[in-house]
């Protein structure tokens, strides 16, 4: 139940379908009984639901995956998948709840004025809190969201890139006061999935309703603006194989590189697709959580003193068995992308080949 659910009707009237969606979401995905967390900030106590990978968290990425607009953090665990990426033991995945705006309904303020709600601070509060109680690494804290979370996601990158490597967006946009305003004393990676045909934030126009939401960027101007601030000097753009036919969609990669600080802009265009988390719905060709992953993955590994590899090898008296990705499927070797090479002496290693 994101924004695009809520807002085909009106700012102050839910549908039928809208709650029945909210109710089997909640349900049928077997979300009841999932720990509640709770900080307190700024007068209110807000809530947050984990997931923890079994075993040392010490070392390990933060992610903070924001729900839309309506939502809520038990909804968007529930679609997104990132309960899997936990359970591999690749990160520890946190879903705050955001509050209620002046119409009383969930979101997070993107300085989008449409509450007096601190959400910027909540949330780096938590990062901070996380980061200490679970050993977590600095240096590969992300966030990411589905809409509005994507919205907030952006605040994040223009006004607390010190403490996030990289961010991601769904759906999302800028605020008109981030576009305006948005001046990071660092600029961090960025990726961005946003359907052509999504009718609640146009991929044109941004958000097409009057009001604190409404902003004159397109998602290409929101690309222009950032590859600008990295200074990046080459672009690819090449189309995703259109594996699923009956979705009636297809997704362009257009990728910004070459800056000199190495960050990179990366954007699925999903032609014909609408307000969706593809992969959980809408446009099958991609993965939403799995692309996300993949990008803060290479931005992590790039922190770190990665290996280079060109191709398999066999080192010493151990072979080379298996390479695989995040996930634990089988991968070919491409650039950029952070893979998992399974030796016969049962060692694995994470690899990354740069251009």
């Amino acid at each position: 139940m994101e924004l695009s659910r809520f807002l085909t009707c009106s700012m102050r009237n839910f549908t039928f379908a809208s709650i029945a969606l909210g109710v089997f979401s909640l349900y049928a995905l077997n979300l009841v009984g999932q720990e509640e967390f709770s900080l307190s900030y700024d007068g209110l106590d807000r809530t947050y639901l984990l997931d923890v990978p079994d075993g040392e968290t010490e070392g390990l990425p933060l992610v903070l995956v924001l729900h839309g607009y309506v939502s809520s953090a038990f909804v968007i665990r529930g679609y997104s998948g990132w309960t899997d990426i936990a359970a591999s033991g690749a990160a520890v995945v946190c879903y705050p709840q955001g509050t209620s705006d002046d119409l009383g309904i969930n979101h997070w303020n993107a300085n989008l004025g449409i509450s007096d709600t601190d959400d910027l601070g909540f949330l780096s509060l938590l990062v901070e809190m996380l980061q200490e109680e679970y050993g977590l690494s600095e240096e590969c804290t992300f966030a990411c969201g589905m809409s509005n979370g994507g919205f907030m996601s952006y605040s994040l990158a223009c006004e607390r890139p010190d403490l996030f490597r990289a961010i991601g967006s769904v759906t999302g946009n800028m605020s008109a006061y981030d576009q305006m305003n948005c001046n990071p004393d660092n600029v961090i990676p960025i990726i961005h999935l946003h359907g052509t045909l999504d009718l609640t934030v146009s991929y044109n126009q941004g958000v097409l309703l009057d009001g604190p939401w409404s902003g004159g960027w397109g998602v290409e101007e929101v690309m222009g603006f950032w590859t600008e601030q990295m200074g990046t000097t080459e672009s690819s753009e090449e189309a995703v194989p259109n594996t699923v036919l009956l979705d009636f969609t297809t997704v362009d990669f257009i990728r910004h590189y070459g800056a000199p600080g190495g960050q990179e802009f990366h954007h699925y265009r999903v032609n014909g697709g609408g307000h969706d988390w593809f992969g959980a719905w809408g446009n099958q060709d991609i993965d939403s959580t799995e692309l996300l992953w993949d990008f803060f993955s290479s931005a992590c590994a790039e922190t770190a003193s990665s290996i280079s590899v060109d191709a398999p090898e066999e080192i010493e008296d151990k072979t080379l068995i298996r390479v695989m990705d995040l996930m634990g499927r089988p991968a070919e070797i491409m650039p950029n992308r952070l893979l998992l090479f399974l030796y016969s002496d049962g060692t694995v290693e994470k690899r990354m080949q740069f251009n």
